[in-house]
């Protein structure tokens, strides 16, 4: 009988510690004719690994992007976007920048996110978005 007890409560600490399934969900914020900007996870957890993915049909020479908090004072965090890849036939280009949140008080805490994007042509564009994170 001992030896049941064991076993059972052996087989319940390896289902706990079982390795979390990735999350590969995608918010999308922006979605413009020559443009996408998306966050993943979608749920924006607090203290994980964070991804924003721009995508572009037309080059780019330069982005620069910071988030800042709104419901709560959290600092500024800049976003170094870096260049992936050139994608598919008409040659759309993908940049991504890696970051993380900080947790706070608020479990939905409100973020603002500046980005602008300089594109290959002289053009500016100037995108403001919010969306919240998780815990």
């Amino acid at each position: 009988m001992p030896n049941v007890i064991s076993l059972c409560l052996c087989l319940l600490l390896l289902a706990a510690c079982q390795p979390k399934q990735a999350d590969n969900s995608v918010r999308v914020l922006q979605q413009q004719a020559e443009l996408l900007l998306s966050l993943s996870p979608a749920s924006a957890p607090v203290e994980t690994p964070l991804r924003l993915s721009l995508v572009s049909e037309q080059p780019i020479e330069l982005i620069s992007a910071e988030l800042t908090g709104v419901s709560m004072y959290m600092g500024i965090i800049p976003l170094p976007f870096q260049k992936v890849s050139t994608v598919g036939k008409d040659d759309a280009e993908q940049w991504q920048a890696e970051f993380l949140l900080g947790a706070c008080a608020d479990p939905a805490m409100l973020w603002q996110l500046n980005l602008t994007v300089q594109f290959a042509d002289g053009r500016k564009l100037i995108l403001k978005e919010q969306f919240n994170s998780s815990w």
